[in-house]
């Protein structure tokens, strides 16, 4: 279930509540946005640090196949 889908149920069960009920309620739904913006920008700064290592391995990788397929004479040296 998305975290969208959860705020939605829970302003229902606000809208049907009063009292220490409905505060309670509110209070969820503002934790459960604060928490996945959070988990937003994290996921973002993860996402980016793994591109770029993986960008990095794949340079790698090109120029190993490009060494291996000229010493198997695979790839005519230019």
């Amino acid at each position: 279930m998305k975290i969208s889908e959860l705020v939605t149920k829970l302003e229902e069960i606000e809208k049907e509540s009063d009292g220490k009920a409905r505060r309670l309620c509110g209070t969820l739904i503002d934790d459960l946005i604060e928490w996945d913006m959070e988990m937003t920008r994290v996921m973002k700064k993860v996402n980016s640090k793994v591109l770029k290592h993986m960008e990095a391995e794949e340079d790698e990788f090109i120029k190993f196949l490009m060494k291996e397929g000229i010493e198997s004479g695979s790839i005519g040296e230019a």
